[in-house]
C-alpha cells in the first residue's frame, strides 16, 4: 500500500490566532469589579521581600493561619483553648485537690451559659 498524499488545506489542526493583530476575547470582557480582591495580608506579603523559612517557621506560620481561620468559623473558639488547657491540668495525678477544685470552679465560671453548647463541641 502507499502513503496517502495529504493536501495542504485538508488538515484537521486548530487555527491558531495571531496574538499581534488579535485581542484576546476573554480579556476584553472581564469587568475591573469582578477581578480577584487580594486580601490586605496578601499585599503585605506581596510588598515585602521574602525570605527562605525554616520549617519550624514554617509550622508556626500555617499554624496561626489556621487558627485565624478557626476564630473566624467557631463561635467559642477561645474559650475551647481555655477549657483545654485547664483541663490538661486538672487531669494530672500529681496535682492536690485543692488545686483541682480551684481549677474546676474555673472552668465552671468560664462555661456558665455555654455548658450545653460546649458539651457537645469535641475538644
Amino acid at each position: 500500500m502507499a502513503a496517502k498524499k495529504h493536501d495542504v488545506g485538508d488538515t484537521k489542526k486548530r487555527k491558531r490566532l495571531n496574538t499581534k493583530t488579535q485581542k484576546d476575547p476573554k480579556a476584553s470582557k472581564l469587568v475591573a469589579s469582578k477581578k480577584h480582591k487580594l486580601d490586605s495580608v496578601a499585599k503585605d506579603n506581596k510588598n515585602k521581600k521574602t525570605t527562605p523559612l525554616t520549617g519550624q517557621e514554617r509550622r508556626l506560620h500555617s499554624k496561626e493561619l489556621a487558627d485565624a481561620r478557626k476564630k473566624k468559623r467557631k463561635r467559642h473558639f477561645t474559650l475551647e483553648q481555655e477549657l483545654a488547657r485547664l483541663w490538661e491540668k486538672m487531669r494530672r495525678h500529681e496535682i492536690a485537690k485543692e488545686d483541682r477544685a480551684k481549677l474546676v470552679t474555673e472552668a465552671l465560671q468560664k462555661m456558665k451559659g455555654k455548658i450545653p453548647e460546649i458539651a457537645k463541641r469535641n475538644v
